[in-house]
């Protein structure tokens, strides 16, 4: 018996499968599309709000890389509080 997915199911397969097809000659951009898209999947299904805007901001990102002029992409990083730091040497900065 085959498998019926919802709208919004039917909705994120296309995105994933979409980026896939751009990214195909970028392996960096498919590391991360997948990275993504796992990292999401665990997302509770009643959790509305955060899927839909999940997926506007996949197609606007779909489009931005559909974009021939995108080479390369960073990621912003989540800051890490300064008492979770650790200093790698024991050199300490110098207060003049």
């Amino acid at each position: 018996m085959a498998m019926r997915h919802s709208k919004v199911q039917k909705q994120v397969l296309s995105l994933y499968k979409q980026f896939l097809k751009v990214t195909k000659d970028k392996p960096s951009f498919q590391d991360y599309v997948r990275q993504e898209f796992r990292q999401n999947a665990e997302l509770s299904k009643s959790d509305v709000i955060k899927i839909d805007y999940l997926l506007r901001r996949g197609w606007r990102q779909l489009e931005v890389l559909k974009s021939s002029a995108v080479k390369s992409a960073g990621v912003f990083v989540k800051d890490i509080p300064s008492d979770q730091l650790t200093v790698s040497n024991d050199k300490k900065p110098n207060s003049s």
